[in-house]
């Protein structure tokens, strides 16, 4: 499952401005009407200034680290996978600090990416998991959250568009939800 969009962008989406090294970016991922995934980063004083075009699927912030434009990182960026966008909730973040901005889909990514093997679990507390990813070695802290029936039913669009990536019509969405009501009673 693979949803392309662009990298962070080097200019605001609000004013058009460039960002400078360490600048404070708000980002957001946002689901157009066209049901597409849109990265939308500006400046954390402009958060509240911009109009997103969709619905806001996730928030965090980070700061704003210029790459080198050989191209090469850009290309493979283009290519938002689940493990893509788990990685990017940590942009910014201090390594091995607990952050729960984002705590439920943090931990939910981090279930699917264990269950692929893409995540180890390193350390498993009440409070806590340690993921060791295995392609960069690097470890991250994910808070430890109840996932309640509760958070699938009002959350299902976004996991249905993030789990299977997006597009369906409305009546898989439909039998989705009948899935996800069942899914819930069992876990109950």
């Amino acid at each position: 499952m693979e949803w392309h969009i662009t990298p962070i962008a080097r200019k605001s989406y609000h004013t058009g401005e460039d960002f400078a090294k360490d600048d404070a970016v708000a980002s957001a991922l946002v689901k157009t009407e066209d049901g597409e995934l849109l990265r939308v980063d500006v400046l954390i004083v402009d958060a509240n200034k911009v109009e997103l075009p969709g619905e806001v699927m996730c928030r965090w912030t980070q700061t704003f680290k210029p790459k080198p434009t050989d191209g090469k990182e850009e290309a493979e960026a283009l290519k938002l996978t689940a493990d893509n966008l788990f990685i990017s909730f940590f942009e910014g973040e201090e390594e091995g600090t607990l952050s729960e901005e984002n705590a439920e889909l943090k931990h939910f990514l981090g279930l699917m990416l264990e269950r692929r093997r893409v995540l180890r679990v390193k350390a498993r507390t009440r409070k806590y998991t340690r993921y060791v990813h295995r392609p960069s070695k690097r470890e991250f802290l994910v808070p430890a959250v109840d996932l309640d029936p509760k958070f699938f039913i009002e959350n299902e669009e976004k996991l249905n568009f993030l789990v299977e990536g997006g597009g369906e019509d409305d009546e898989s969405v439909g039998e989705g939800s009948e899935a996800g009501s069942a899914k819930a009673d069992a876990a109950e």
